[in-house]
């Protein structure tokens, strides 16, 4: 919009220019004030009586800004909502101006003296001018619905059906917080289907790309050219675009108004920072996030009802379990010892963390605070970058002791019906496992093809065994298993869900999940944090 300079006026003149442009700074360097043309205003003073005041202060109105200014003042326009950059500009009355700020959905620009708000915010604000009785105008059309009809194939069950209805009371909005393998998906496809609006969904893995559009078209009976899908190498929009969360990140700001629901698979990466900036650029009033692990142990949980909604509705994997929608599974823990060796080894590195630690940080007593702590001194101090690959070689060697490999080998010769899955924290005891008990693995660096052909032949049975490190974690369609061996992992709650939910899919026996655990060390901690939900506020 139009910015002008204005050197002195009289009294009068000074009333006038408040009743046509809003006021942005003084310039005292070359002494005259900044105004922004607004038009809405203008357009209630009058076109003709703009155009003469301001030629009578030399300001020049091009022709462009005359006939907005006329529209508005034909069509009696209140409030004007356009783009700037990547921000709604708001031009409005006073009355809905203080409003919308009360409500902290718009802010003062002061640099370039406007009203701004984010696109996120932008059917909040249509909502009050609406409960004003105040006529809209804005720069772009908002026609969010599809040119087809999609239609569910199949039936939800009960708690899918709870699970939809709660987000619907919601007005469309929020987290449904499902086990895996419950069929999250299939309440997004509904959500779809009722709503019938152009949708975006955001996913973490390129593998997740290719599963929803197949889920799409064989589920909810969407055309392949009606969907897109954009990362991997392809940037396809369409009315149903299935999108990596880093390519909307860089991308889906240039979509701003297109997209009328988003739905955020894997909904806990959608509030780490740099994602929820791309759920604040796009106006889509329906937002729907699924996960089996809400919770995030950095406490970012808390910005959900800000991004998505807040969490509508969960469900444990118990309560499936007694329904018969999940399988039935026991959990046990085997202790092993590392040798001699080892355990001198371990501990040599060991003490050389903690004496790093009792020099530096001794007020620190908590475990985790203490390996913040020195990851944060680690930036600019040399000797915690040493206390630090000391405490991940002895991590290394806790978890991926040898006698491990002799455990599993025995387990499943004892377990020769069960289909497996074996994971690790590291590579390079999944290598070993592999080479010695001839295993097919599946790793960050296994070729594309080579992947879906292991998981081809592991779901037509043709392979009972699979060994893979960290690969399978999240965000991978993996065949079912009905066993489960925890060479090593993490403290983290999340991985421990994921790595559950890989044998929790409905079968007659009772699914099993074996942790191999390293006395004397600092695994049987981890094992213990990783069934917690830990997080900070």
């Amino acid at each position: 919009m139009l910015l002008f300079r204005v050197r002195w006026v009289t009294a009068l003149d000074l009333k006038v220019l408040g009743e046509i442009a809003d006021y942005v700074r003084y310039d005292y360097r070359f002494g005259f004030s900044i105004y922004r043309l607004n038009p809405v205003k203008a357009a209630k003073f009058g076109l003709e009586d703009t155009v003469n005041f301001l030629s009578k202060i030399k300001v020049y109105v091009p022709e462009n800004i005359r006939e907005l200014i006329g529209d508005f003042s034909r069509k009696n326009v209140d409030v004007y909502i356009t783009f700037e950059s990547q921000d709604l500009a708001i031009y409005g009355t006073e009355e809905f101006i203080r409003n919308s700020s009360e409500n902290k959905l718009i802010v003062w620009d002061r640099k370039l003296g406007v009203w701004k708000a984010k696109p996120s915010n932008l059917h909040e604000i249509l909502k009050i001018a609406k409960s004003k009785g105040l006529n809209v105008e804005t720069s772009f059309n908002l026609n969010y619905s599809l040119t087809f009809k999609p239609k569910l194939q199949v039936e939800l069950r009960k708690y899918q059906l709870e699970a939809f209805r709660e987000w619907v009371r919601n007005n469309c909005r929020g987290v449904v917080v499902l086990p895996v393998g419950s069929g999250k998906t299939l309440v997004a496809l509904k959500a779809i289907e009722y709503l019938a609006v152009k949708t975006a969904i955001l996913v973490p893995t390129i593998d997740l790309l290719h599963q929803w559009k197949n889920v799409l078209m064989e589920k909810l009976g969407v055309s392949e050219e009606k969907i897109g899908v954009f990362g991997g190498g392809k940037r396809e929009i369409s009315e149903i675009t299935v999108m990596t969360y880093d390519s909307a990140y860089t991308n889906l700001e240039k979509y701003p108004t297109f997209f009328g629901l988003i739905v955020a698979d894997e909904a806990h990466h959608a509030v780490a920072p740099n994602y929820r900036k791309t759920f604040d650029l796009v106006t889509a009033p329906y937002r729907l996030g699924l996960t089996a692990t809400p919770f995030r142990s950095d406490g970012l949980h808390k910005n959900y009802s800000k991004v998505i909604g807040e969490i509508v509705y969960t469900l444990k994997p118990e309560e499936l379990q007694k329904e018969g929608y999940l399988a039935k599974h026991v959990e046990e823990k085997i202790y092993i010892e590392l040798s001699r060796e080892e355990q001198e080894e371990y501990l040599k590195l060991m003490e050389k963390y903690f004496k790093y630690c009792e020099e530096k940080i001794p007020e620190i007593r908590d475990p985790k605070e203490k390996f913040r702590k020195v990851l944060e001194l680690a930036a600019k101090d040399p000797k915690a970058r040493e206390a630090l690959r000391a405490r991940n070689k002895a991590k290394q060697i806790a978890l991926s002791a040898e006698k491990k490999i002799k455990v599993v080998e025995e387990l499943l010769k004892k377990n020769p019906d069960e289909k497996i899955i074996i994971f690790s924290r590291y590579t390079d005891i999944v290598r070993e496992i592999s080479k010695k008990l001839l295993i097919p693995r599946i790793l960050h660096d296994t070729p594309k093809d080579e992947r879906k052909e292991i998981l081809k032949m592991f779901r037509e049975g043709k392979v009972r065994i699979i060994a893979t490190a960290m690969a399978l974690d999240e965000g991978v369609d993996v065949p079912d298993a009905s066993m489960a061996i925890v060479v090593s992992g993490t403290g983290s709650h999340r991985e421990y869900v994921q790595r559950l939910g890989r044998i929790l899919r409905p079968k007659k026996q009772v699914a099993k999940l074996v942790e191999i655990i390293t006395k004397k060390t600092i695994e049987p901690h981890l094992a213990w944090r990783r069934r917690r939900i830990e997080f900070f506020e």
